[in-house]
């Protein structure tokens, strides 16, 4: 798979920025935060951004990928993994973000042909107008049936810890190949190949692992610190 050291050192901050996230998040859970503090303005917005990131990137790298299924089915079961893990420590994770991006990449491996038919202007803009409009329709659409939620349609009383549906985040996933077809066809850019320092970029390459063993880690911590004074 083609790689961009500026593409990796983005998602290394991504994977710095979603470690402490989810470190002030470990503080909740054991009540040293309070939920006004969690979930503040500005940590939404570093959440929003942090998912964003990874969402784009997955894109962009899939047109870099030559088997995006693949990939798409270790991420699967990474995200199942996670998922099982979260269940573990008592939470909730149904179609989280790792189960999104790798449906995503499957998906794109057989859409993928068609969709780089298009000029990358027109793709970018409709897949941000569906974005947005999709956002919506699913939000302001309950059904009363469980089963839907991986597209976006969801029960009332639906939980999720972590929860990336795929109307809308499809699109911003699409967003991303356009980006990834953005830096094939200007390989030789400075900006795509400027050398960069290994402890900016080693996190992005190795994004996976990080992500499913980084929460236990935290977790773990946390618990011992301020779990086993409850």
């Amino acid at each position: 798979m083609r790689r961009f050291p500026i593409l990796d050192a983005w998602r290394s901050l991504a994977i710095l920025l979603m470690i402490v996230y989810h470190f002030l998040y470990d503080l909740y859970i054991f009540g040293v935060l309070s939920a006004s503090q969690l979930f503040s303005t500005p940590l939404n917005i570093l959440e929003r951004f942090i998912c964003c990131s990874f969402i784009l990137l997955a894109g962009a790298c899939a047109r870099f990928s030559r088997n995006n299924i693949r990939h798409g089915i270790v991420v699967l079961v990474c995200g199942t993994a996670v998922e099982l893990g979260a269940l573990v420590g008592g939470q909730v994770i149904r179609f989280g973000i790792l189960q999104f991006m790798g449906i995503s990449m499957v998906l794109y491996h057989f859409l993928g042909k068609y969709v780089q038919r298009w000029r990358p202007g027109i793709l970018a803009a409709t897949s941000a107008a569906l974005f947005l409009l999709t956002g919506w329709w699913t939000g302001a659409t309950p059904v009363p049936v469980g089963w839907l939620y991986p597209l976006g349609f969801t029960a009332p009383g639906f939980y999720s810890a972590d929860y990336f549906p795929l109307l809308p985040w499809f699109f911003l996933f699409l967003i991303g190949t356009v980006l990834g077809g953005w830096c094939l066809r200007h390989q030789e850019n400075r900006l795509l190949t400027r050398s960069l320092p290994g402890v900016l970029t080693w996190p992005g390459r190795h994004s996976l692992p990080i992500y499913v063993l980084h929460q236990p880690v935290l977790y773990g911590i946390s618990y011992l610190i301020w779990g086993m004074k409850g």
